[in-house]
Formats: C-alpha cells, structure tokens, sequence
C-alpha cells in the first residue's frame, strides 16, 4: 500500500515507449537540435529545408496552403505526443524527455546550426518561397512577405502547371505516400479526382475518403466519391494470379453499361473540367478495374486516356 503513493511520481518519469519507425526517432532527434521546442509552422518549414539540404527521404512534401507540408509529419507529430515524448503548448510543441532513442537518426548538426539558428517565422517561410517556389502556389502568406521577382517566380511557377488538354487519368495509391500521390495530381493539373473504390477506406495513412475530401479542395481539386463504379470487397476476395483479376474484369466490364448514372457523372465531369483521375489502390492499372471504366470512355466516346 505504501508504494502507491509513490505511482503518480513513478508514471511521470517513466520513459515512453520507443517510437516505431526510424522517421519518427529522427523527428525527435530534429526537434532536440532545433532546441527542443518549435511553432508547427517552423516545424514544417525547417525540416522540409533540412531534408532538402541532406537528401533524406523520411518525408514528402505538398504546396499546401502556408508553403511546404507533409502531413505523414504532422500525424507523427500527434503520434509522439499521445506516447509522451512531446507536449503541446498552444501553437508550440516541445520535448518532454531529453533520453531520446535517436540511434541511426544523427543530425547534422554544423549545417543545421550554420543555416537555421536564427531563422523562424516570416523569414523562414520566405527563404523556403524563394527557394522553392513551387511549393508557393497555393500560399495564403500575403504577398508582402515577397519582392516583386520573387512573385514573379511563383506565378511563372503556377501557370506552368497549366495544361489544357482534355484527359481522363487514372492513378492508384499503392507504393506511393500520400504528399507523393498529391504532387502527381497538381503536376497533371487534375481538376477532380474521382474515388472509384466501392468502400473508401484505406489502411494506408491518408488514403480514406475523409481526409482526401477534406484537403484536396484546399489545393484546387474536387473529390467525388462514386460508390456504383467500384467492386464489392467479395468480389476481391482470392485473387491469386492473372487468371482470376480477368474473370473479375471481365464480369466488371458486362455490368459497365449498366451503371448509366455513373457513366453520366464521369462525362459531366469531363466535358465542364477536361481533366479527371480515376483512382483506386492498385499501382498498374491493368490489375484494377479503373482501366475497365477508362478503356470503356475511350471506346464509346473517343476520350484520350493516361495512367500515371
């Protein structure tokens, strides 16, 4: 009985568990060399400038709506905090143990401290503006941080992404993260990606219709889920060699013409925006059934079609 008045002390000095993945073990070792404690927005900023100057691939990163942003970071940033290595203060978070498991992780550290000691706030998100200014194009910095030239360089940046052709793409998520699959869709200049999954939901981080619903408008692209396109997961169930996705395939395709209202939506969509995405898991098209639905749109109704 003695010893449990002793426990509330004992939880609050005990290590946290070890973080799971090497990315993670390095963002604490990143956190502890910039000082121990960062505002999520130089957070951001720092460790995509970092990353850049070292070529490591821990993350990726997207022009979202304050420059560059990985939201794989972000979510282990709430990660390790719900483990208690990191505690949240306001617009802040900062370590809360400074035994860190950061074997394998090491920073360099003269060229963190030459280049970044003392950049934060504006400065920073104009270095990264300047450098970079394609992660610029869906800023809602105000232009005064920037020179004329400098947004001179972002809107040359933004209308080269412009393409005009009239497309239909198809893109699957596998082996790609998240930021990566977004860079895709801005660089073809995707106006609307259509989520052709019959249940949208995905183990992969990021994959699952909230969150792709939720970010992709703030960068310019529409989602539009549409449940009749997509294959009950029974159907999916044992598919073991080419053999079985052609039977599948070939079932789809018979069913096709039925899904009128569907067909009808994708041809809306495509005549009023020019350029789409069909999108599903699989990496090669071919062993998805979203080449049934862009080999049928080209076929009936001439439209040119790529696969990223």
């Amino acid at each position: 009985m003695k010893n449990q008045q002793y426990m509330p002390l004992l939880n609050a000095i005990r290590t946290p568990d070890t973080p799971t993945f090497k990315r993670q073990k390095f963002l604490l070792s990143f956190i502890r060399s910039a000082g121990g404690s960062l505002s999520y927005m130089d957070f951001q900023k720092l460790l995509f400038l970092y990353l850049q100057r070292v070529h490591e691939s821990y993350y990726d990163f997207v022009p979202y709506l304050y420059g560059c942003y990985s939201f794989q970071a972000a979510q282990d940033i709430d990660t390790l905090s719900s483990m208690g290595w990191l505690e949240k203060k306001d617009n802040l978070f900062c370590l809360s143990n400074s035994h860190i498991p950061d074997e394998g992780c090491s920073i360099q550290l003269d060229l963190f401290h030459d280049e970044y000691r003392n950049i934060r706030g504006d400065a920073l998100i104009r270095q990264v503006y300047r450098e970079f200014p394609y992660f610029a194009i869906h800023r809602k910095i105000a232009n005064s941080l920037m020179s004329m030239e400098e947004h001179e360089a972002i809107k040359k940046e933004k209308e080269g992404l412009k393409k005009d052709e009239a497309i239909v793409f198809t893109i699957g998520y596998e082996g790609l993260s998240l930021e990566r699959y977004i860079n895709m869709l801005i660089q073809n200049n995707i106006c609307v990606l259509c989520d052709v999954r019959n249940n949208p939901i995905s183990r992969k981080f990021g994959f699952s219709k909230p969150l792709l619903s939720r970010v992709l408008p703030k960068i310019g692209i529409e989602y539009i889920h549409i449940p009749e396109l997509g294959i009950i997961s029974s159907k999916r169930k044992d598919l073991d060699d080419d053999a079985d996705y052609k039977a599948l395939f070939s079932e789809y395709k018979k069913e096709l013409p039925q899904k009128n209202y569907s067909i009808d939506v994708l041809l809306s969509i495509y005549e009023n925006k020019r350029r789409l995405a069909l999108t599903c898991f699989e990496h090669d098209a071919l062993h998805c059934h979203r080449h049934v639905i862009s080999d049928y749109l080209a076929k009936n109704y001439h439209i040119k079609v790529y696969h990223i």
